[in-house]
């Protein structure tokens, strides 16, 4: 999962909290609305209970986790775990008696993790561990240079640096504030982005001044750009340093939050000197990057889809279990739970399992360009992609003319898995917000926190950090939430093309 947010105008909050109030009425009264309304909803109670009792009763999810973490490992978009994971997933699918194919792009690199290496060398003398960021330009072998920390507000402040950062290692920021233990996240996806954590400098600034930034200061010949990883207990963070699969200009990487903080003390005191040694390769050329789809054909409108979906890649540290395995996983059971069934739904279910959300969605875009004509059919999407927790809520992403067609769908949610009321929060970082960006009614899946914070692009995100009744349980809500929207009478409207967030 990717992060980022955006809060809502207190008009459209309002115009939200209006149609969220009438979808409760309408649930705590089931006389309310017509006869059509109170038929669907009886209907959609007892589907919604059968595919809970269907998991409950034969669910595969950690089975295919723990094949897909343990034995496949963590996916690199492009690595060969990604690949064969792809490949396996396909099969699975088939399996389960679901038609499925691969959709298969190209990215113009893979990249493999070395041994990178770093020591302070002077004040004092100290190995510490470092991890290159992804698609990191290796260093030239080991290199030795001042410690530089880098500390501005925007673009102006950042001269101050022009003619001082050739051969020296440069820190992106001062150490971040940590939120306190006692600081408990409101959702999974709250639990990495929380506001104080967003301090930290240069990452604190919008995304393409950022960009900026890093570009002017590369031109100054550092010999490495350092993160701080941002997380307790000596965890890495991980994330992408070069653009669009391409080497990064600089050789980047992370420092675990007490190394980089420790390096700070010692630089307000004078000079420091690190050496360095990143060691990661690339393939020499591109390389197949694959989407893993399946379908259930509808019976009544074939031609319209309804989506469910999460990412199958994630980063290398750990074993990509939270992030994103419990939702790929989670995808895959909803479909074996529906096609075991038997049912025969109105409109097209579709099940997507992603590649490359981690490095800006190339799969979600790969399947939005095989699949443009048919895009004012696709009724509507839902992307599960927060780890492990038990998912509590749906956002409805700012989509306030779809509320009370959301709102018949999410009634029998609420009344077979005791959740709590649409969000009116807006989300962004996942597979979604492509969908958004092209008119499509996308969704996101709000989940309980459940060691997320830690877990998320570190190597703590492995198999034994998930809670097989809560993922099963969000299982359970991708499948409920597919066959009531694709027995909806009604379509979800679609909204105008936005234009293309980074």
């Amino acid at each position: 999962m990717k992060t980022g947010f955006r809060r809502c105008g207190i008009t459209v909050l309002l115009t939200a909290l209006t149609l969220l109030l009438a979808a409760r009425e309408r649930a705590q009264n089931p006389a309310a609305g017509s006869e059509a309304d109170r038929a669907y909803r009886t209907a959609m109670v007892a589907a919604d209970q059968q595919i809970a009792g269907e998991v409950k009763a034969h669910s595969e999810l950690m089975k295919n986790l723990e094949y897909l973490t343990t034995h496949i490992g963590p996916r690199l978009t492009g690595s060969p775990q990604m690949q064969a994971a792809s490949e396996w997933t396909l099969q699975r699918f088939r399996d389960y008696g679901i038609d499925a194919h691969l959709e298969t792009t190209q990215v113009a690199h893979a990249w493999y993790r070395g041994a990178d290496t770093a020591e302070i060398v002077s004040p004092i003398h100290r190995r510490i561990d470092i991890r290159s960021a992804g698609w990191s330009k290796a260093t030239s072998g080991e290199v030795t240079g001042p410690a530089i920390f880098v500390e501005f507000n925007s673009a102006a402040e950042a001269e101050q640096y022009r003619g001082k950062l050739k051969g020296a290692v440069v820190c992106l920021g001062k150490p971040t504030t940590l939120p306190p233990a006692s600081e408990v996240p409101a959702n999974a996806y709250d639990a990495v982005i929380q506001p104080s954590r967003r301090g930290a400098q240069p990452q604190g600034l919008p995304f393409q001044e950022r960009r900026r930034i890093l570009e002017e200061l590369a031109k100054e010949q550092p010999l490495a750009f350092l993160r701080d990883s941002a997380k307790t207990d000596s965890l890495f963070n991980m994330g992408g340093a070069g653009q669009a699969y391409q080497p990064s200009r600089i050789p980047t990487a992370f420092l675990t939050h007490e190394d980089y903080a420790l390096l700070y003390r010692l630089a307000q005191s004078g000079p420091v000197s690190l050496k360095l040694n990143l060691c990661g390769t690339f393939s020499p050329g591109p390389v197949p990057a694959s989407i893993t789809v399946g379908e259930i054909k509808g019976s009544e409108h074939p031609e319209e889809r309804v989506i469910i979906g999460g990412h199958l890649d994630s980063w290398d540290l750990g074993q990509g279990a939270l992030d994103n395995g419990t939702g790929s996983m989670a995808v895959l059971e909803a479909a074996r739970t529906l096609k075991a069934l038997g049912w025969k739904p109105k409109r097209t279910l579709t099940f997507i399992l992603f590649t490359g959300e981690e490095q800006g969605g190339v799969g979600v875009e790969t399947f939005l360009r095989n699949h443009s004509s048919e895009i004012p059919k696709i009724d509507a999407v839902l992307i599960h992609d927060t780890g492990t927790g038990r998912v509590f809520s749906i956002a409805l992403e700012g989509l306030y003319e779809t509320g009370p067609f959301l709102s018949k769908i999410y009634q029998p949610l609420q009344e077979v898995f005791d959740l709590e009321p649409l969000s009116t929060r807006t989300f962004g970082g996942s597979d979604h917000v492509a969908f958004l960006n092209a008119g499509v009614p996308a969704y996101f899946c709000i989940q309980a926190p459940a060691h997320y914070r830690e877990a998320h692009h570190s190597q703590t995100d492995t198999f034994d950090k998930v809670i097989p009744e809560e993922i099963n349980e969000g299982a359970a809500v991708l499948a409920a939430w597919a066959w009531n929207t694709s027995e909806l009478p009604e379509v979800l409207p679609h909204h105008p093309p936005r234009q293309r967030e980074p």
